[in-house]
């Protein structure tokens, strides 16, 4: 019995110290040992064992073997009468259904969980059930109050695991909510606890990171978003946790989209994909979606098909494929996503925002004036309320498209200047040259004095889309031009005939060459190669990839 108990301890120190095959070792040697004493004794200590073990394994990239030990672990504590204990790893196990979208398991572990606390004493077992219950419910004040709940129990039961991540977790919610520094403050306290040594279960510490990254990424601030996400990078490397490094670099790809690092995201997205498909499928959703806009912004409508096509019902996929539908001329199957996607919308006010956003341009694709007016209005009273920088650039953005289009050109162009200035103070470039392509257009409206600066504008967002590698954007600068400086006028701002370089990495676009062998073919740099993609589309006046394959087709 008592080198069974050392084993445990072994097991635990391991567990705290990251290195989960020789915790899984140690567990699983008690386990083999067979009795330890009495009933409840043996149940309470194989409970243990079985706990141990399934966290050892979850870590270890067995998700199904960690479930599975954890659940044996729950039914073993049932048995020994250990309630608090039974509750924690029926939360955990809660939680893991949760994130894998199998929301009917997850509430009935999350059931089990509070009927088996029923009628103990206050424990820490209850403030994990508290915590669950607050990832479970919709309502954001709800969300916090079951959370608040939680803290309060962790500060007085002295479980500061608990309390930490409970607060990680209000945070969390209060930034979702509008209330954006208050939140973030929050984070960064729960954080700087779990950092400093008050945390010691390695997956607690790991999830409040991600709750940092998560709501520092929803509402803009990218230079925060990526000081954690570089220090989360570190911790799920020097900790070989595969599941959080597959999520964190999913994350991280989100800041670098929004700050114009496409070729970085593309990397990191495809490194949480192949990250997620070894270890944990079912969390790699989010990722397709963003790797999905990326496609549809590059002009790779087909590939984005493709990533969409087994997508699950969520407002982040419904967004996307509502983008892709509306680069297909599918204006109406666009609102009608968009639309579906709202009514199910659950992650705050700057998700609801992006999709209201969308909803705008694409009521105003269909001649919806009225409908783009009211959707307006509502991002509107979400800017009003929430108070989120992001969320009122979006805003500015979508009024001066209405303006435009119910013909109040002051206003157009005095809300294009402001989302212009919003979206440049965010870091966000794609938005800022479209923001330049809309005061350009509303200027093009003004008088005839300012018809030259809509051109610079114009220009000035042009350079900006080939730098991304955004075609479908740079295409429809391209349109602008010609239509601000006439066809002439026009064509002379698209840099002139392909260069002797443009012409080699046409001829290996024509043979079906990704950016990568381009680079490796002519010894540049995929970045570099990129580039010459993005103006060669721009200078041939087509949108993609098959468009330009075919122009060569045609040349010969």
């Amino acid at each position: 019995m008592e080198a069974l108990a050392g084993e445990l301890v072994a097991g635990r120190r391991a567990l705290e110290q990251a290195q989960w095959a020789e915790a899984r070792g140690c567990f699983e040697a008690v386990l083999a040992a067979g009795e330890s004493g009495s009933v409840l004794e043996e149940h309470a200590f194989e409970g243990q064992a079985r706990e141990g073990l399934g966290q050892a394994l979850w870590f270890l990239a067995d998700i199904a073997g960690g479930i599975a030990s954890k659940a044996a672990a729950f039914e073993l504590y049932v048995r020994a009468g250990r309630c608090n204990d039974a509750a924690r790893c029926a939360v955990w196990v809660s939680h893991q259904h949760l994130l894998g979208g199998r929301a009917s398991a997850a509430r009935g572990w999350l059931a089990r969980a509070e009927r088996v606390l029923e009628g103990v004493a206050e424990c820490e077992g209850h403030g994990w059930a508290a915590v669950e219950r607050a990832r479970h419910v919709v309502d954001p004040d709800d969300r916090a109050a079951h959370a608040l709940r939680a803290v309060a129990i962790g500060r007085r039961v002295r479980a500061s695991d608990l309390e930490i991540f409970a607060l990680s977790v209000v945070g969390r919610t209060r930034v979702e909510a509008g209330h954006t520094e208050d939140g973030l403050l929050l984070l960064e306290e729960a954080l700087a606890g779990a950092a400093g040594g008050q945390v010691r279960n390695v997956h607690t510490l790991a999830e409040a990171y991600c709750n940092l990254i998560i709501a520092s990424t929803s509402t803009g601030d990218w230079v925060r978003a990526t000081e954690w996400c570089e220090q989360v990078d570190a911790f799920a490397r020097g900790h070989d946790t595969a599941p959080l490094f597959g999520t964190c670099r999913g994350v991280h790809a989100d800041v670098l989209l929004a700050t114009g690092h496409w070729l970085e995201a593309e990397q990191a997205l495809e490194t949480s994909l192949a990250t997620h498909a070894r270890y944990v499928p079912e969390m790699a959703q989010p990722s397709v979606a963003s790797l999905a806009e990326l496609r549809v912004r590059q002009g790779r409508l087909g590939d984005a098909e493709v990533l969409l096509a087994g997508r699950e019902e969520n407002p982040a996929a419904l967004r996307v494929l509502a983008m892709l539908r509306a680069a297909q001329g599918r204006e109406a199957a666009a609102v009608a996503l968009l639309e579906r996607a709202l009514r199910h919308v659950t992650g705050g006010v700057v998700v609801r925002a992006r999709l209201l956003a969308d909803l705008v341009d694409a009521r105003l694709a269909v001649a919806d004036l009225e409908g783009a007016q009211e959707a307006a209005g509502d991002l509107d009273s979400l800017s009003r309320e929430s108070g989120v920088r992001l969320v009122e650039a979006r805003s500015q953005l979508a009024a001066s498209r209405v303006a435009r289009a119910r013909g109040d050109v002051e206003e157009a162009v005095e809300q294009a200047r402001l989302a212009l200035t919003a979206f440049e103070a965010l870091a966000m470039p794609l938005e800022a040259g479209e923001a330049r392509v809309e005061l350009a257009r509303a200027l093009a409206l003004s008088t005839d004095a300012a018809s030259g600066v809509a051109l610079e504008e114009a220009q000035a967002a042009l350079v900006v889309f080939r730098q991304l590698g955004a075609a479908p954007s740079v295409a429809v600068v391209d349109t602008l031009l010609r239509e601000l400086a006439g066809t002439d006028a026009g064509a002379s701002h698209r840099a002139g005939p392909l260069t002797r370089r443009e012409q080699e990495v046409l001829e290996l676009v024509a043979q079906g060459f990704s950016n990568a062998r381009i680079a490796s073919s002519l010894v540049i740099t995929e970045k570099t190669a990129g580039h010459h993609v993005s103006h060669i589309l721009a200078k041939l006046g087509v949108h993609n990839r098959t468009e330009a394959a075919a122009h060569v087709t045609d040349q010969r």
